[in-house]
């Protein structure tokens, strides 16, 4: 991998974002607005088309609290772990907690783990059967300047923490950092099923990489992994971290893929991580299940991508490949190679599991050779993206490498692309929109207007 009745959702979710009330967005049902668009010049027939762009409202039931900080009810008791522990404690603050298997055999709903110090395992740490509920999340937080090491690790697919088979847990005000020493499967946070109601807010990733970025290693900055047919992943929230100083390899800094459903990414920032910045994957084999083995109802709001330049190939700051129902807004790029990327590097059994159903609205995009945005599987023999609809987004500096253009289309149908500006101070030798299958069977119903160019 590499790179509404929803009616007045969108007018509504502008007033919610401007007085930042989570609780509201994440507790509406979801629901579907058709949205109709005529075939203009891009390349369909001459008839209208009509497809519909399932919005994502949220599904976090009713404790996320604003943008800026999402807050969980937790009312138990508040444990400590120290790293310089001599002893295994009864976890007070004067006789704490030396290991996390027994930490995490005492902690009940509503408590609230603190972390002391940085912790240098030689394993990863695994967080598995840690329930708290809808009125009592527990929550695992760092004191200041806790960190979670992953120095000592030298196995492959070790990340610093393992977090399965977990349900109202939030993690907050940790740094993942120093895992070098491994070539596939590094990296800070693995989310695996069965896991729901995740909070991951407030951390730090820095220096995690592979010893191997061109050689198909990988590591992550978060993965949330859903391998698993009978056990979804769902309602999960990702939000306020920041990822810096990476080498992630093939792999991507911030994955959401196969048996996933429900996940926000709000407002976090990413910063030279060495491939793809945020990817929400499927068709890839992981989940067993075709109909399931792809990630779906992704929300990806107010992030900030920044560096993200690829040893490999060309990096996407934002990808989609494989992933359904998406909403890609109000995100910042700055820097890369592709802004946005909807392909299909996969070919599912089924044409309804194609990548798709997607709005790409409001966000800004600045300085990448390579375009603004890249829809379509990129090769004949790859997968198709259909339903996506790119309106209102700002580039800016874009499109200068060579043989690259703005807007790429390959083989995709019933695309919305309206109402961008782009703006190149040198707009010679720029091509704006380019279509790589414009003959194919398959592409079809794009349609490309009342964007502003500036030239």
């Amino acid at each position: 991998m590499r790179d509404f009745q929803f009616l007045n959702f969108i007018k509504e979710a502008d007033k919610l974002f401007s007085k930042k009330n989570l609780l509201a967005l994440v507790t509406s049902a979801l629901f579907f607005l058709p949205l109709v668009t005529g075939c203009g010049s891009g390349g369909g027939g001459d008839e209208d088309f009509e497809f519909t762009i399932p919005v994502l409202d949220g599904s976090l039931t009713g404790y996320m609290g604003d943008l800026s900080s999402p807050s969980v009810p937790c009312s138990g008791r508040t444990l400590y772990i120290s790293a310089s522990a001599s002893s295994e404690g009864s976890g007070t603050s004067s006789s704490p907690f030396k290991t996390f298997a027994v930490a995490a055999r005492a902690l009940q709903p509503g408590d609230t783990l603190v972390i002391q110090g940085t912790f240098k395992n030689s394993e990863r740490i695994k967080l598995s059967s840690i329930h708290g509920n809808a009125g009592n999340y527990i929550t695992i937080k760092g004191a200041s300047g806790a960190s979670l090491s992953g120095e000592e690790i030298s196995e492959n697919n070790n990340k610093i923490l393992k977090i399965e088979n977990c349900s109202y847990l939030k993690i907050e005000h940790l740094t993942f950092k120093d895992h070098v020493n491994t070539k596939n499967g590094g990296g800070g946070i693995g989310v695996y099923p069965p896991a729901n109601h995740i909070v991951i807010d407030h951390c730090t990733f820095t220096n995690l990489k592979t010893t191997e970025p061109t050689n198909h290693g990988t590591t992550n900055g978060i993965i949330v992994y859903g391998n698993s047919t009978t056990d979804t992943i769902h309602d999960i929230f990702i939000s306020n971290n920041s990822f810096s100083n990476m080498a992630t390899g093939w792999a991507e800094c911030l994955t959401v893929t196969a048996n996933v459903e429900y996940v926000n990414l709000i407002s976090n920032t990413i910063d030279t991580t060495g491939n793809i910045g945020i990817d929400v994957g499927g068709n890839y084999g992981y989940c067993d299940e075709p109909s399931k083995d792809f990630a779906r109802y992704i929300y990806i709001y107010g992030n900030t991508v920044k560096n993200c330049v690829s040893p490999n190939a060309t990096a996407g700051s934002i990808y989609c490949d494989g992933g359904q129902h998406i909403i890609i807004r109000n995100n910042r790029l700055y820097d890369g190679e592709t802004g946005f990327s909807t392909g299909a590097e996969q070919v599912p059994i089924s044409e309804n599991y194609s990548t798709g159903d997607i709005l790409i609205e409001g966000n800004y995009i600045e300085n990448f050779d390579h375009g603004v945005w890249h829809c379509g599987g990129y090769k004949a023999n790859l997968g198709w993206v259909q339903n996506v609809r790119f309106t209102g987004n700002t580039g800016k500096n874009t499109g200068y490498g060579t043989h690259q253009a703005v807007i790429v289309f390959n083989k995709c149908r019933n695309i919305d692309f309206s109402g961008n500006t782009f703006t190149n101070p040198d707009h010679s030798g720029v091509t704006k929109v380019y279509y790589s299958f414009r003959d194919s069977p398959y592409t079809k119903n794009v349609s490309d207007q009342n964007n502003s160019w500036g030239w």
